[in-house]
């Protein structure tokens, strides 16, 4: 699974954090990168952030939250005009949900928490749906986020799941499998304070006997989390193929979205050669260290 050095995303939440957040008269500025509307959800206003804690192989936002990139890429935005950008955007193309993307929004909590205030002032807030999308964990690691959160009925926390066991998680991530517990806890601490929660799997990297322990610990937390999961499936853009490629790491299902079909076995084999310009072995078995999943 490749030499990379395993690391602590909550010791890099903390660097990282030092990079992408500041205070100043009493608020907590934080980095983006750009304010938009999306076709996510039926349509959504969107902030992407700078900075995340994980470095997931098929992020296709991983080259603007490496080291170099987050010191030179973006601007710093005070809670309020971050609020006033993404009500904006939603009021014009008549969103109903608001969103953060592109990095960790965990990261500099209390950023999140002055712009949901922000929010909840506006003459808008009771018909706008805010979309906490996140890994979880920061919140698995501080239970009071999920209380804090519970405090904003219009947050939904679509909790991201990064693999289907730790040792998935490590290869996808690079970040030490102790640290895949923590996404759990946050789906427990949320569903404790009643805030309302998705589950996002990606199932291109778990095997069946995997999601299927996953699936089961998901259901001790309660049988009406079933209708909470949501599962989903790779894009193969270019450098996402190139990545995963390069770490040995193959889906058993993806979607090409140059043709927006949906890809199996050999087809998936043909597109990650492709990345890595012919150095992959056609031969699945003859690779060393590859994670089938």
């Amino acid at each position: 699974m490749g030499t990379h050095m395993i690391y602590n995303p909550i010791k890099l939440s903390e660097i990282v954090e030092k990079n992408v957040v500041y205070l100043s008269n009493g608020k907590i500025f934080r980095k983006y990168y750009r304010f938009r509307a999306t076709k996510f959800y039926g349509g959504s206003s969107t902030g992407d952030i700078v900075g995340c804690n994980l470095s997931c192989k098929y992020c296709w936002s991983l080259g603007t939250n490496t080291s170099p990139a987050i010191k030179g890429i973006g601007f710093y935005v005070d809670p309020e005009e971050a609020a006033l950008r993404l009500l904006s955007i939603a009021s014009q193309k008549s969103f109903k949900y608001i969103r953060l993307s592109g990095g960790e929004p965990t990261i500099g909590f209390d950023h999140i928490l002055q712009l949901l205030k922000n929010i909840s002032k506006s003459a808008l807030f009771d018909k706008i749906r805010f979309i906490l999308e996140t890994n979880g964990i920061l919140i698995g690691y501080k239970k009071n986020y999920a209380g804090e959160l519970s405090k904003f009925p219009f947050v939904t926390v679509r909790v991201s799941l990064k693999g289907c066991s730790p040792n998935e998680f490590n290869a996808i991530t690079g970040a030490g499998e102790e640290f895949y517990d923590y996404q759990l806890k946050a789906i427990k601490y949320l569903f404790e304070n009643n805030v309302d929660t998705i589950v996002a799997i990606t199932i291109s990297f778990c095997n069946k006997d995997s999601f299927s322990r996953l699936v089961q610990q998901l259901l001790e937390l309660g049988e009406d989390i079933i209708d909470r999961i949501e599962l989903e499936v790779v894009k193969l853009y270019p450098s996402i193929a190139k990545r995963l490629c390069k770490s040995k790491i193959y889906p058993w299902i993806a979607i090409d979205p140059r043709k927006n079909v949906l890809l199996r076995g050999e087809a998936i084999e043909r597109i990650l050669r492709e990345g890595c310009r012919g150095n992959v072995d056609k031969d699945p078995s003859r690779s060393q260290g590859r994670l089938n999943i």
